[in-house]
């Protein structure tokens, strides 16, 4: 399995790992797309990877007034049908994986990160509802002791899946996400996991290439058109 598909399958993995605590969250995966529809909209996101495929997209989603949909950024196909369906270009993201065994992690120092801390607290750190992340399998929470920086990894199969990684704003530019990461990493190993994967925004690309992850590909999301 090539470096993106290995990441793909943990996005939608986790996807799907977090929506088994909801009884109205749905992941489905459809010919040319994967879209995931939560009662919470941060989660509303889906894939489309063949043009035609949209109408399907856009049936999941009927009634939700925020979601996006993301598309490989070099694709112009998958551009120009979104747009003349009304769809926006929003932010771009860095689909990113790391191979464990090739970066250093064993000399995070101890203390310097809490593991199994709660949750609801690195949601609260992300300005979103604990119970996005409440009640997930094999969910792990890390922070550092002050709860300034935090993130959540869920397992799916040999990899570990990073997100909500965020720093507060007082406690930035201190280098506490790329501590907390790699004291994350560092236990990702050890339990046996193989690779570990995110998604980064531009200003945190290059924080994760110094941890080890490299890029795998582009996603430009879009959201639907609604001004006036």
């Amino acid at each position: 399995m090539d470096d993106f598909r290995r990441y793909f399958a943990s996005l939608v993995g986790s996807w799907e790992a977090a929506a088994v605590p909801h009884a109205d969250a749905v992941v489905i995966r459809g010919d040319g797309f994967v879209a995931a529809r939560f009662p919470f909209p941060v989660l509303n996101n889906a894939v489309l990877s063949r043009p035609a495929a949209l109408p399907e997209i856009n049936d999941v989603y009927a009634g939700v007034d925020d979601y996006a949909v993301w598309s490989e950024l070099a694709d112009r196909r998958l551009a120009a049908t979104l747009e003349a369906a009304g769809f926006r270009r929003d932010v771009t993201t860095r689909p990113m994986l790391c191979r464990l065994a090739d970066v250093e992690l064993d000399d995070v120092e101890p203390g310097s990160v809490l593991a199994d801390v709660d949750p609801g607290v690195v949601a609260e750190l992300n300005g979103v509802t604990a119970e996005l992340v409440t009640g997930v399998r094999g969910l792990r929470a890390y922070a550092t002791p002050g709860l300034e920086c935090g993130l959540i990894v869920i397992p799916v199969g040999t990899d570990a899946n990073v997100s909500y990684v965020t720093t507060r704003p007082d406690a930035r530019r201190r280098g506490l996400a790329t501590l907390v990461t790699r004291a994350a990493l560092r236990d990702a190993r050890a339990a046996g996991f193989v690779t570990a994967s995110l998604q980064a925004t531009p200003m945190a690309e290059s924080v994760y290439r110094r941890v080890g992850f490299h890029p795998v590909g582009h996603w430009q999301e879009w959201v639907p058109d609604r001004r006036p």
